[in-house]
């Protein structure tokens, strides 16, 4: 009995002891899933405050900096960041999470980021202007105005003092462009998402039906609309019609891609400047029944070459330069000093041509 009553004793502490490690691991887990939790809602502002006033200026949690201008420099984590004076070594704008700077030297205000909104703050002393608590979208001022977006998902322009100065119920879209005026002249959207081009009163001066509107460094606003792209000087006066493939402004003038890719150069009014012009120029080998001393198979330069235009499209030039065909062709190889295999759309699939520019073969 004595035996029976200890084995039921041992059993029982046994019992007792994983009990007890099983309630204490339980509650370690709920205390662990409590912590968690307070730490994911008050994670922002603890963190923020942290950062911003008890690691105050340690430098070396801030993996991040960039001069503002030569009396303020932001520092910041990727999270959290603020404003420093570089004159008095001191904070001026806490939890700053990023800056965006106007590459004009007369547009003294930056935007910044916020505690989830945007705001604008002065380049000289990094104090804000307008402060971070109500856009929550805002783009860099341009020509004394900038393009802001409150909870109502509409962009308006507003002043350097904040004033909506333009309310015309613009949609945001999925992309932008900056909303950056240019000669009194912004690129915008309508309702339906068809860019346009707007004045300072916010009046269309280009009506909103074009897939895509852009403004190039030379002062041209390019469109895009089915496909096809037209050109506009800076007054929003038609240069090119929309009928181009593709529009590039260059030094030496506009190149442009025509519908069966031949390419273009313009002048800057519009006019033809040259007829013909090409991105690069391709020499063209045939192998020989020769061989080398080293057995190898001669190859010979043919006389004609494969120039280069829009979308990886070539056609056959002649030795005098003049271009043979249009570039129709994806590939051009040459069969012999005669003879050229020209490609369609990327595919094993073409037609033998001769030096002429003339398929042979027709009546096969």
């Amino acid at each position: 009995m004595k035996v029976c009553n200890s084995s039921k004793m041992r059993m029982l502490r046994i019992f007792v002891y994983f009990k007890k490690v099983g309630v204490f691991v339980l509650g370690a887990f709920f205390i662990l899933c409590f912590i968690t939790g307070c730490y994911n809602i008050c994670h922002r502002p603890f963190s923020g405050f942290v950062h911003s006033v008890i690691l105050d200026d340690r430098y070396d949690k801030y993996n991040y900096h960039e001069n503002i201008s030569e009396q303020i420099t932001f520092y910041g984590n990727g999270a959290h960041g603020y404003i420093r004076n570089n004159v008095t070594g001191k904070k001026v704008l806490r939890d700053v999470r990023w800056v965006r700077t106007s590459s004009k030297e007369t547009d003294t205000l930056a935007c910044y980021a916020s505690n989830g909104f945007r705001g604008y703050l002065d380049v000289r002393t990094g104090k804000p202007v307008i402060p971070a608590e109500r856009y929550i979208k805002a783009w860099l001022f341009s020509e004394g105005l900038a393009a802001i977006m409150e909870k109502d998902s509409t962009i308006k322009f507003i002043d350097t003092r904040g004033q909506v100065v333009i309310d015309k119920g613009f949609r945001y879209p999925t992309f932008a462009y900056g909303y950056l005026f240019y000669d009194s002249l912004c690129a915008m959207t309508d309702r339906s998402g068809k860019w346009g081009v707007i004045n300072r009163a916010g009046e269309w001066v280009v009506r909103p039906e074009y897939d895509g509107i852009a403004h190039n460094d030379a002062g041209f606003w390019q469109l895009s609309k089915d496909g096809k792209k037209g050109l506009l000087d800076k007054k929003a006066i038609s240069i090119l019609p929309m009928e181009y493939r593709n529009i590039e402004v260059l030094e030496q003038g506009i190149s442009v891609v025509l519908d069966d890719y031949t390419m273009r150069m313009m002048n800057y009014d519009g006019s033809l400047k040259y007829k013909f012009v090409c991105d690069e120029l391709d020499d063209l080998y045939y192998s020989t029944p020769e061989t080398d001393e080293t057995g190898c198979d001669i190859r010979k330069l043919a006389p004609c070459k494969a120039y280069n235009t829009y979308e990886g499209h070539c056609g056959l030039l002649g030795p005098d330069g003049i271009p043979l065909t249009l570039p129709l062709f994806t590939g051009i190889s040459a069969v012999n000093a005669n003879l050229y295999y020209c490609r369609f759309d990327h595919s094993d699939s073409g037609v033998i041509m001769d030096s002429k520019g003339r398929i042979v073969n027709e009546s096969y």
